[in-house]
């Protein structure tokens, strides 16, 4: 799967290279190249774990085989998601199972495996902001390998 840097088009990555590189040229964001069909009622009859790495298995193609992918979603995602019913059409994700107790723990912790696997070297990780995002990160890398 290729990945394309929405400010430059001409720049097309694979996806560990956009994991090790962060950003493209001028600062921009690398999106897929193409988006793969899947079938939504499958997905949604699978677990969590599964379902992610089924869908990332569609994004990433055959960059890393699917056994690694799924370990690796595995490791990441090691807190429930619950979907809760609110009323009969009304329906809540739970996002803030995680370790930090928030959303941001499903991409900082997918985000840590990625780059470990993409950069095996040891890598000095720095966080600084206001809010919950460099807890969820930091914690994600705490301890990496």
């Amino acid at each position: 799967m290729q990945l394309t840097n929405l400010k430059v088009a001409t720049e097309q990555v694979s996806f560990l290279q956009a994991v090790r590189q962060g950003l493209g040229q001028q600062q921009g964001l690398f999106f897929p190249t193409r988006w793969p069909t899947l079938d939504i009622d499958a997905l949604l009859e699978m677990p969590l774990v599964q379902r992610s790495c089924t869908i990332l298995a569609a994004l990433i193609g055959d960059e890393l085989p699917e056994t690694e992918l799924l370990a690796m979603v595995d490791r990441a995602f090691t807190f429930p998601a619950p979907l809760v019913q609110i009323t009969e059409n009304i329906s809540t994700l739970e996002l803030f199972h995680g370790p930090t107790l928030a959303f941001k723990d499903f991409g900082g912790r997918f985000m840590a495996q990625a780059l470990a696997k993409a950069q095996p070297e040891p890598t000095t990780i720095v966080t600084a902001t206001s809010g919950d995002t460099g807890a969820a990160v930091a914690h994600a890398f705490y301890g990496q390998k």
